[in-house]
Parts: C-alpha cells; structure tokens; sequence
C-alpha cells in the first residue's frame, strides 16, 4: 500500500497512477523504477557525444550533460588554464594538470607576438605556382606600366562585413601597384558596407533574397555579388540611388574616377541620370529587354555626391555599383553573411557568367568555413565535394580567373567548463585544402597562420583585443592582422614571381645576343 500523512494528494496521484486492475504497486517499487530511470539517465549523458549527433544539415540531436543537469556552472577563463609564462604559451587542461596541450601563443599575446610566429606560405596543387599565374602575370604587369584596371573580388562569410579585412589587401596593392576606390559593393541594406562609402536608395527598391537562404528550383537571378535590387514597373515616382563619401578619420581617403553600374532592363526603357550637386554627368534611356551590361559614369572630382535618378516605367535590375579608378587595383569586398561557400552553384549560370566576362577579375579569394564549424563531424567529405563544385563552376565561367582558397581560422567553444578549440577544425580545413587542390587551386592556411589550435583564445585576450569573446569573429585590429598575414605569404610569392620572369627575360636576351653575333 501506498501510505502518505504529509502528502495525501501524492499518494492518491501515485495510486492512480502505478495501481493497474486492482494491484497497488508498493511505494519502494515505484522509488526503484525512478532510480532505474535516473541511472539510465545518468548513463546516457556520460556517453552521448557533447556535440550531439549530426541527424541531418540542418539538424543535430544533442543531450544535456551531467553539468547542465546537475546546475554546475562552467569553470572561468583562469581556472581552465595554466599559463607559464617563462615557456611562452598557456596549457590547457580539464581537471588533470598532467593532461594538456600547449598553446604555441601566450594567452595575452601582442600582434608583435603573432607577426613572430613562422610565415605561413601560401600552398599550391602539386607544387604548381600557376594556380596564380593570372593575378601574378597581370600585377608584373601593371608594375612595368601596363595601364589597366586589375580587379579582385573577395568572397567570405560574416568575417569579411564592413570591408575589414579586403580594406587592407586592397590598401596595400593600391599603395604598390595604384589604383583608388573601393570596387564594387553591395546595395542589400542587410548588410554593413564599406565604412567609407555611404549608400542611400529610394524606398521603392527590392532585394533579392540572400543566396544563402535561397531555396527554390529556379536559378536565382544574381551576379558575381550574388545579390541584386530591382525596381517595380507600377511605381509612380522617380527613384533613386545616393552614392556619398564618409569623412572617417581612420580610415583611408575615398578617391576613385568612375563609377560603374552593372544592370539589365526589362519590358519598357528606363531614363539614368547621375547628377552630383552641381552638375550632370551622365544621361542615357535604357532600352526594353537589354541583356546585362556595365555603365561607366566618369567623375571629375571623387570628393562629391552622386545620384542616379530612374525614371520611366522600366523595371531595371541592379547586380553591383562600383567606385574605381581607370588604372591599378580594385578590390571588391563581397561579404555573405552565414555561408559556407557553397551558393554559387544556385545562381543563374549564364547571368554569372557575363558578369564575371563584364568585370574581368583576375583573382577569386574565397574564405568561408566559420559557418561549417558549430556542427562537429567526423568526416566532411560532404563539404570537401560542395566547395569542390563552387570551384570548378566558377573556373568554368572564368576561366582565366586565379583562385585563392583562404582556409577557416580557429574558433573555440566551452566543453564540460573547459574554453578550447572546437575539435572539428582541422578536418574543415584538410576539406578545404583538398577541394582547392582538387579543382587546381592555391590555397592559405588561416588555422596555422595565427597560431593554430587555441590561437583564437590568445586573440580574444591579446592587448589590444584581437578577435571578440565569442570566440569567432576578429576585431577590426585582428581583421587587419590576419589579412596582413595573408599578404605577407602573397608578397613573397609575387616577387619570387617577378624574379623569375626577371630571370627568363635576362636567359632569353642573352641567348638573342649570342645568336646574333
């Protein structure tokens, strides 16, 4: 029998439920069955994975652990490392000082520190260096007084929003090579710009939906930016397009000589007018049913503000403004938030295509991989094969385009009170690194440049502050190093590059001369 004088309510609750045609289930029956239950409970939070079970690409069953069940709040930052600072670098360990790993960065290193570690060079398939045979051509090129535009465009995921890291690749090419503005940019408002470029739009314009959360058969109508805006016939006002300079002190002075529009037209023509405050500096009607093009709107003085004014009841549809010079580099700054990389493939094949033939890029920097992180998996054979798609799509709509593929760097997450690298990325980056090989691609290992497992925590608590406490993102100071990092690798092979073709011109002039006389 079931006996209760201080809960009378709990046994009858017991009673109905534990009594089964007419047998009373005794109360140490009823306490062994719930230990019964706690045991296997306990047995299940020991031995099920701590980053869950990968179900599907979208889905990950995961459990709680003894911790999270038991209230234990995760030990801090201090009490999971040791930090020896006569070895340089911090051990990381759970509970067992005899059990740990060391860091190649002190926990609050300085980016002196960072620039000290070994060079990461940039890796080539097979040893083949003219997986970058393009860009290094065409910027040997431009070295030698060749008056062209060279244009790079620099794909990646939330790392690259704002413009911090392609603002120092693209400063530091200018500064060698020449060249001025910020190559083309994206006019979806969802996402931060160039800090020095201000954009403001009509509120009649609509956005495509990113690519990444597209999810529908047809192709997505997009260009190399893989966004675009258009506007609907049935309006009924001019619409319009404000392109300003922003006076930030720190950064860079915004100079450039044209601006470009990459668009298309549809049903009715459509009137352009780009006017700065005092003068116009551009007219033209916009035919019915015009295939992609790019307009150049040439500027006498970059210090003003432009608007492109579209009247009309033309539909035009808008896949990029640019800001550059005639001559030198462009970098654009092509940021996707929450990508992987893999999106290109649901783009409109043959809309890409012309506007990669439009802007003529000689160099693809593709850096994405923070998104694939979260979801720890033993194998990522998946990933290796999708980006490996990515690649080869893009090589066979440019095919005189250098690919760069710029590895995942380190994040780190807390497991059972620990902070330590995720354990997963590694396998990301061997994915990378082979797809890139795969489709004949150069490639840079990020992982290893700052320093490799752990490295992200030395970031977050660097002086200054390198990356931010989630552990993921760099600050715009570690933004900078990174692609600094990245240029330092980049710079060394351009000039062995130029060498060489120094070496060759001097071989080929001698043996001339020597068959000449």
């Amino acid at each position: 029998m079931i006996r209760s004088q201080r809960h009378p309510a709990i046994a009858v609750l017991l009673r109905q439920l534990f009594t089964e045609t007419g047998k009373t289930v005794r109360l140490s029956e009823v306490m062994a069955g719930l230990m019964l239950v706690l045991a296997l409970l306990f047995v299940i939070c020991l031995a099920f994975p701590a980053e869950g079970i990968r179900l599907s690409s979208r889905f990950t069953l995961t459990f709680p652990t003894i911790q999270e069940v038991l209230g234990i709040s995760e030990r801090s930052v201090e009490t999971s490392f040791s930090i020896d600072c006569s070895e340089e670098g911090f051990s990381n360990f759970a509970g067992d000082p005899d059990k740990f790993e060391k860091s190649a960065l002190p926990l609050k290193c300085t980016p002196d520190q960072i620039r000290a570690l070994p060079l990461q060079p940039i890796e080539y398939p097979q040893g083949n260096r003219e997986a970058l045979g393009s860009i290094m051509s065409e910027l040997a090129a431009l070295r030698s007084g060749n008056r062209e535009l060279v244009r790079i465009l620099h794909y990646g995921d939330s790392q690259l929003e704002a413009d911090r890291m392609t603002m120092y690749l693209r400063g530091q090419l200018q500064k060698e090579f020449g060249g001025g503005g910020v190559g083309y940019v994206t006019l979806n408002p969802q996402i931060p710009i160039n800090p020095t470029v201000k954009i403001s739009m009509s509120d009649d314009w609509s956005y495509s939906v990113p690519a990444v959360k597209y999810k529908q058969q047809a192709p997505l109508r997009v260009g190399h930016m893989l966004s675009s805006v258009s506007l609907s016939p049935k309006r009924q006002k001019e619409s319009w397009i404000k392109v300003e300079r922003r006076p930030i002190k720190s950064y860079p002075s915004l100079r450039f000589s044209r601006i470009k529009l990459l668009l298309a037209s549809a049903h009715a023509p459509v009137r352009l007018e780009a006017k700065t405050p005092t003068r116009t500096i551009f007219e033209k009607v916009i035919p019915p049913n015009m295939g992609l093009q790019e307009l150049n709107l040439s500027m006498q003085n970059s210090q003003e503000s432009v608007t492109l004014y579209f009247s009309g009841s033309g539909s035009p549809e808008i896949y990029g403004l640019a800001l550059d010079n005639n001559i030198g580099v462009a970098v654009d700054n092509i940021p996707l938030r929450s990508s992987s990389g893999v999106d290109f493939v649901k783009a409109d094949v043959q809309l890409l295509e012309k506007s990669y033939k439009l802007i003529d890029a000689k160099l693809i920097i593709m850096q994405f991989g923070a998104n694939v992180v979260p979801q720890p998996m033993k194998s990522y054979s998946y990933y290796e094969e999708q980006l490996y798609k990515q690649l080869t799509l893009i090589k066979q709509l440019a095919p005189n385009v250098s690919i760069l593929v710029v590895g995942v760097s380190d994040m780190a997450r807390r497991s059972n009170g620990v902070l330590a690298s995720y354990p997963n990325i590694a396998r990301i980056r061997n994915a990378q690194r082979q797809a890139a090989f795969r489709a004949d691609c150069a490639f840079w290992d990020t992982y290893e440049a700052m320093g490799g497992k752990n490295s992200i925590i030395s970031w977050a608590y660097a002086s200054p502050m390198l990356a931010t406490k989630d552990f993921c993102h760099f600050s715009n100071v570690g933004a900078t190093l990174v692609t600094e990092l990245l240029y330092r690798a980049f710079s060394r092979d351009l000039k062995r590059y130029m060498d060489d073709e120094k070496t060759i011109k001097s071989a080929t002039s001698l043996a001339e001369n020597s068959t000449s006389q």
